[in-house]
């Protein structure tokens, strides 16, 4: 579970700028919060504010902290990534920090970089009550790398040596020492394990443009998400009364495939020992799953709808034809059951898009409402029908605004004296909280003129 996130000098964000799920004294949704090492959290926010205020920027500076330690490396041309309307900013290095609960325990993670080099890492296992303990250390003191202790104090010579080894020839200024320990003695430090298989394995973080890959094989084979879909969706009055696999000969679905293209793909589905290979086409807008049968030919594997005509008459529609909110509902499918059935921490930004209000309200309020979820929802958009205090806490909303420098700040909505009935929707768009465009007059653009157009 993701507990705060901090970020400097990355994006719009220049000040040390901090996003927390803690919890304040709010009784509504008390299902909502999750308790663990003596710390309420919460698994669910909704991040508001303007176009260009820095909401995508928070979803990207989570991402790039995940991407870099699963590279293990800092990202190339650090510095463009720096905030760039101070002079200061530009001279100062990028931090991020990220406390975390994974397999009962809470840590916090940090890293300090700038041109191609790490400043300072650290993992440090928290407590509420009593002295955190380091897991382990690094920093860069002029050209020499520091690493005075991993999981605690120098045990012996032999460690000693293997500290001295490390900082001097195995690890690089740029590589992460956490990615290190991690891949190269993955049974030897399990703290470092746990944090490193939180950041792979359990965070997921998806941008407003993302496609899920392999959905025609995850359909397939697994029969809570294909009975989950098959519920959900059609609740949603899309027309849909049902998603189903079809199968055919691959030379029904691409009769003009050639015999060399479909030798290809055998031995690549021969030589990666998996079940098939799935591909999105283009030309029709659709993902194709492609298999190798017993027979030893290649069939296609395609996601249809079935939908429900006068009289009961029913008509099979392959996805492709779709509209794209119904595409997009689709791929959230995964996502609402991991939230539900799973721990796992979803990071989307704009989750609304394509959807209509009514549609991502319902799919906001069916993970709100369920006591049982165990994983974590963290978002940002711009659908104001969602800040209902029945489907969101005061203190699971957020907003993001710029100041008069351009740079981001983040805020809570529990920053605020409300009231448990207030009209939270209302009060936003009048723009009670911040978070919301400043419109220029339209008068001085002229658009109110009545003058004739000339001809």
């Amino acid at each position: 579970m993701l507990i705060r996130f901090q970020i400097k000098n990355l994006y719009s964000f220049e000040e040390e700028t901090e996003f927390n799920l803690l919890t304040n004294d709010s009784e509504l949704l008390p299902h909502h919060k999750k308790h663990a090492n003596g710390v309420d959290f919460l698994r669910m926010t909704a991040i508001y504010g303007a176009n260009a205020s820095g909401k995508s920027n928070f979803v990207k500076a989570i991402g790039l902290l995940k991407e870099t330690i699963k590279r293990g490396k800092i990202i190339d041309n650090a510095n463009d990534y720096k905030f760039k309307l101070s002079k200061t900013a530009l001279t100062e290095p990028i931090s991020l920090g990220i406390e975390l609960l994974t397999n009962s325990k809470m840590y916090y993670y940090t890293l300090t970089f700038e041109h191609n080099q790490i400043l300072n890492e650290a993992l440090i296992e928290t407590f509420k009550e009593g002295e955190d303990r380091v897991v382990f250390e690094r920093s860069l003191a002029g050209e020499t790398q520091q690493i005075p202790f991993i999981g605690g104090n120098v045990k012996d010579e032999k460690e000693r040596m293997f500290l001295e080894l490390l900082s001097e020839k195995l690890l690089s200024k740029e590589e992460l020492l956490l990615t290190f320990l991690a891949q190269k003695y993955p049974n030897e430090y399990a703290d470092i394990d746990n944090v490193f298989s939180w950041f792979s394995e359990t965070l997921i973080v998806l941008s407003s443009s993302f496609k899920v890959n392999g959905m025609i094989h995850l359909f397939n084979i697994n029969s809570e998400i294909r009975d989950f879909i098959n519920t959900f969706i059609p609740n949603l009055s899309t027309g849909i009364e049902k998603f189903h696999i079809k199968t055919d000969r691959i030379e029904k679905t691409f009769p003009n495939l050639s015999e060399e293209n479909k030798k290809e793909l055998i031995d690549k589905i021969k030589r990666e020992g998996n079940e098939g290979a799935a591909f999105y086409d283009n030309y029709t807008r659709e993902e194709v799953g492609i298999v190798l049968g017993e027979d030893n030919h290649l069939y296609t594997k395609r996601l249809f709808t079935e939908h429900l005509g006068r009289n009961g008459y029913k008509g099979q529609f392959p996805f492709r034809l779709e509209s794209d909110g119904t595409k997009r509902l689709l791929e959230y499918a995964p996502l609402i059951s991991d939230v539900i059935n799973n721990e796992q921490v979803y990071i989307v930004d704009e989750i609304e898009r394509s959807i209509h209000p009514m549609m991502i309200k319902e799919l906001i309020k069916k993970i709100s409402s369920d006591p049982t979820a165990k994983g974590q929802l963290i978002f940002t958009t711009h659908e104001s029908c969602l800040l209902d205090q029945e489907i969101l806490r005061p203190d699971e909303i957020w907003f993001t605004q710029k100041d008069m420098g351009g740079a981001t700040q983040m805020y809570s909505l529990s920053d605020f004296n409300i009231s448990n009935t207030a009209t939270v929707e209302n009060d936003y768009l009048n723009g009670r909280y911040g978070g919301i465009p400043f419109l220029s007059n339209l008068k001085e653009l002229n658009w109110h003129t009545d003058e004739t157009i000339p001809k």
